[in-house]
This record gives structure tokens, sequence and C-alpha cells, in this order.
């Protein structure tokens, strides 16, 4: 497929707001700032699947009030593996606001919620790179922090506004959801900071700290340089005392801790890396457990679970 831009289908998406008072009006500031939210999350949506959204207006029924956003959709991949996934997504993207906005992904991966239709049909026709391709985006939403600082913002503005009493959501092809007031304070974030842990996360080092001390180590993940404090004292205690020599090119396989802090608009302010334990040691093709990964790669096997060296030692050797 050579096409370098993909029409996609337009979309009609209600928000109904219910009041207490009967009434079919609200304070012009609280609505205004939490439509400000739901254009928000529908641009990091558009973002993470790589289209573009344009949102328009319709105008506005009783019944409470009730916002009619019509959704166009246009795919800006250049790939044949992209244009596939936009092709299994174009039915989606409203479920997947609607999947945040109701907080059925408390309860459900994104993942699991289109199983049933794209992933399988996918399946169906052993299109194994738009398979994957598909998976990791949808991993990508079910990891995002963004996402959930969105839906804080926009629920605690419902919170303090007291005439609402419940808020639902539906398409032109499913009947309303609803989240009542007292479901509010579950998606309010107390605190301005979000924690991630990446198991088996490989760090190239660049700079190794071999003195005592709170210094930082150096190192490229994911293709980007940060630095990042050693929680293991196991493996700094080996470092200093030159258990363990680093060259060019040496990376250690680890538990990274990423912490995030946010400000009020939900935009990423600062983030901060610690390695939590250290696994192993990789140096060209050869591969060099610690102690710890040594001990956790003896419980995967028992327990008959992969592990991330099975899968390196194909291609390194194991000490």
């Amino acid at each position: 497929m050579e096409q370098d831009k993909l029409e996609i289908e337009k979309q009609l998406l209600q928000i109904h707001y219910y009041f207490t008072d009967e009434s079919h009006s609200m304070d012009a500031f609280v609505r205004n700032a939490m439509e400000k939210d739901l254009l928000n999350l529908i641009n990091e949506i558009a973002n993470i699947l790589d289209i573009k959204i344009k949102v328009e207006n319709q105008a506005r029924e009783e019944g409470g009030l009730i916002e009619s956003l019509i959704l166009h959709f246009d795919s800006i991949a250049t790939t044949s593996i992209a244009i596939g996934v936009a092709i299994y997504l174009k039915e989606s993207v409203n479920k997947i606001i609607i999947h945040y906005f109701t907080g059925a992904y408390k309860r459900e991966k994104l993942e699991n919620l289109l199983k049933k239709e794209q992933i399988k049909e996918l399946q169906l026709k052993n299109n194994n790179d738009v398979l994957a391709e598909l998976k990791k985006i949808l991993q990508g939403f079910d990891r995002s922090p963004k996402i959930r600082r969105i839906m804080s913002n926009f629920y605690n503005k419902a919170e303090k506004c007291e005439k609402i009493e419940k808020i639902g959501y539906k398409t032109e092809k499913s009947s309303e959801l609803l989240v009542k007031r007292e479901q509010f304070k579950t998606f309010i974030l107390t605190e301005n900071k979000d924690r991630e842990l990446i198991e088996n996360a490989e760090i190239e080092i660049i700079s190794p700290v071999l003195k005592e001390g709170r210094y930082k180590w150096k190192g490229i993940y994911n293709g980007n340089k940060i630095d990042f404090s050693m929680g293991d004292s196991g493996f700094k205690n080996d470092v200093i005392t030159q258990k363990h020599n680093f060259i060019n090119g040496t990376s250690i396989i680890c538990d990274l801790e990423i912490s995030r802090t946010f400000d009020e608009y939900g935009e990423e302010v600062k983030i901060s890396y610690k390695v939590k334990k250290v696994l192993g040691i990789r140096i060209g093709e050869v591969l060099k457990l610690t102690k710890l990964g040594k001990k956790i790669k003896r419980q995967k096997q028992i327990d008959n679970e992969p592990t991330l060296f099975d899968f390196m030692t194909d291609n390194h050797k194991e000490q």
C-alpha cells in the first residue's frame, strides 16, 4: 500500500450532563474547562494512534445538557503496517474514549476490550506485523500516565460543580453508559506524581559511579540519554569494589522505576529514573547474570515461565 494518507470515517460522540435541578444550563467557565479536558484526551488518543482528529460541535440538546461532538479521522501513517493499524482501529476511537471516561480501564485492559474484534480478525488473516504493532499501541494506552491525569482533571471539575448528578456517554451505535456522582472521586488523583516499574529494562552504561555517595549514573535507555540513581546496594558495592568492569557498549538488565511529576494540566514537568534491581550485565554477546538474576531465572524455570534471559541467550552467551 503506497498511499500516504488514509481517509477514515467520522463518528458521533455524545456527552450528557444530568443535573439535580432539571435545568438545561451550567456554569460556562466549568463547562469550557471540562470540554478542554475532553479535547485534551481526544488529542492524546490521536497522538498515540498516529492519526488526526478534527472535532466539530453539533447544536446542543436539552435533557440536562447534551454535548454532541462529530469526530473526523484521518490517518497520517506512511507505512503499510501503520495504515493497517489505522484501518483496524477506525471504528474503535469512540470505544477508546468511552473506555477511559467511564472508568472501564480500571477493570479491563484496552487490549482485552478490542481483542474479540480487531485483534481476532488480524489473527485470522495472519497479519503478524500489523497485529504486533496494534498490541504495542494498545499497551501504550494502558501505560499512559497523561491519560489518567487528564481524567483526574475532568472529574475534579465535575465534582466541584454541585449540580452535576451524573454524566452519560454514548455513540450512534451504543447505548448510554453512565458515571454517577459518587464515582467521580475514583478518577481523581491525589498526588501529582506517577511511578511506573519497567521489568527487564536494558540500559547502556555511559558513566558508572565508582565511588560511594549519592551520585547519578549516566546511560542510554530506549535511545535517550538518562541520569539514574542506583538503588541496588549489593550491585553498587560490587561496582565500587571492582567486581564488575565496564567497557564501551556495556549494558545492565534491570528493573527500572520511572517517576513522573505533572502540573495541574497533566503536562509532564519532571522525570527521574531509579534502578531497583540489577539482574544481569551484557558486554557484546556475553550476558552475565548477577546472583539475583540467577535466582530469579531458577525460580522462573521452576514455575515454567519464560524470562527475558531465555530469549537473549538465543543470540548471546550466558555466564
